[in-house]
């Protein structure tokens, strides 16, 4: 289909009403009103209002062809457009030579962060005498099953159980650090998904539920293991 119809169109035409789409895509009556009358959304939700379309097209039975922006371009700039990527090209490898040069001359800093680890090491050696074993990255995703959307924000929380404690490790690969600490009931541990993070935790079992992106995820049995540096990005996986 070359000329997408509206959300309005498509929904009355496939015999839908604002109510049908809010319970079968889990989102909220007011958004479906905003987008069914082509209005921005609150400031809050703007920054997902393309997705909240796409998914309503998708359910729907449409898909949204992108236009080729390039196409676009005129022939007459073709030179300028040229000249600024070669300059974005060109710092892009002075920047790169740059951080390779700065890590050559100081990875003694790094050997010093590193060092830290012998605290993992003793966490780890605490769990071994509790006879825990290590759990793979891929049976902790698949142990884990999606419930209620709590928010919107773009953090993650992982929360522990009532008179549980859970040590963490937390490796910043942008920033280069390392972070330990424990988890309670009383104090989740949160984190901002601006930058790529591993995480160790010490013991899942005393996990009470997380919350991705807003979206609470529950373990579906007990676990009586540890993680080692699990990605959690390996949690878009479930959304």
């Amino acid at each position: 289909m070359d000329k997408l119809i509206s959300i309005k169109e498509a929904r009355i035409q496939k015999g839908f009403s604002i109510n049908d789409l809010s319970k079968a895509l889990k989102l909220d009556i007011e958004i479906i009103r905003l987008l069914d009358d082509n209005l921005k959304l609150p400031k809050k939700y703007r920054a997902y209002q393309s997705t909240y379309k796409k998914s309503i097209y998708r359910y729907l039975g449409y898909e949204i062809k992108y236009k080729n922006i390039t196409s676009d371009i005129p022939e007459d700039y073709t030179k300028i457009s040229l000249t600024y990527f070669f300059l974005l090209l060109t710092f892009t490898i002075l920047t790169l030579l740059s951080f390779n040069i700065y890590n050559k001359f100081n990875n003694q800093i790094f050997v010093k962060d590193i060092e830290k680890d012998q605290i993992y090491l003793d966490i780890v050696n605490l769990s071994s005498q509790y006879d825990l074993s290590e759990l793979s990255h891929e049976e902790f995703i698949n142990s884990l099953i999606l419930k209620d959307r709590k928010n919107y924000s773009q953090k993650l929380s992982i929360f522990s159980k009532t008179n549980s404690t859970i040590y963490f490790k937390i490796h910043n690969l942008n920033k280069k650090t390392i972070q330990f600490g424990e988890i309670l009931h009383s104090k989740e541990l949160s984190l901002e998904l601006d930058d790529d993070f591993l995480i160790d935790l010490s013991n899942i079992d005393n996990v009470d539920k997380i919350i991705y992106r807003g979206i609470e995820l529950k373990l579906n049995k007990e676990l009586n293991s540890y993680l080692v540096n699990f990605d959690i990005k390996n949690l878009e996986t479930l959304l």
